[in-house]
């Protein structure tokens, strides 16, 4: 997909309450898809307010990308660990969509807490998705006119 604009200036992006649909990993990059847009703070405050848009992560190594998803098991929650590649795979197969709610910046390290949408019972979970990252890049397409 080609997109009109790109940033690696994170201070202007917000993934809070947008939705991953697609993913794709190659080369060391992760990319998340998300065709409703994302926040980008020049177009105003509406959420999102770009055009799809995408997120690509430059990671050295793989398993420094993970998901860790907390169910429901009885009176307790079990946190189960995904990788990136079962990651991506979930996502792909449309069994996932995850929607981006909080975001930890470490040292070369990105963690989100996520909303993880499911396509059946219980529907969704609880979860922190963890990117070793060397670098961001949003890529974006500006908003569509409204025919208000």
């Amino acid at each position: 997909m080609n997109y009109k604009f790109e940033s690696n200036n994170k201070e202007h992006f917000s993934l809070h309450d947008c939705l991953v649909t697609k993913a794709k990993l190659e080369d060391n990059k992760l990319t998340l898809y998300f065709p409703e847009g994302i926040f980008y703070s020049e177009y105003g405050d509406h959420w999102p307010n770009t055009s799809k848009a995408a997120v690509e992560y430059v990671v050295d190594y793989l398993d420094e990308v993970y998901v860790y998803v907390f169910k429901k098991v009885g009176k307790k929650k079990v946190v189960k660990e995904y990788n990136v590649e079962q990651l991506v795979k979930k996502i792909n197969s449309n069994k996932w969509k995850l929607e981006f709610l909080y975001r930890y910046d470490g040292y070369k390290e990105i963690m989100h807490t996520v909303f993880v949408w499911l396509d059946k019972k219980p529907y969704s979970y609880e979860g922190q998705i963890f990117i070793g990252a060397n670098s961001e890049k949003f890529r974006w397409n500006p908003p569509l006119e409204s025919s208000d």
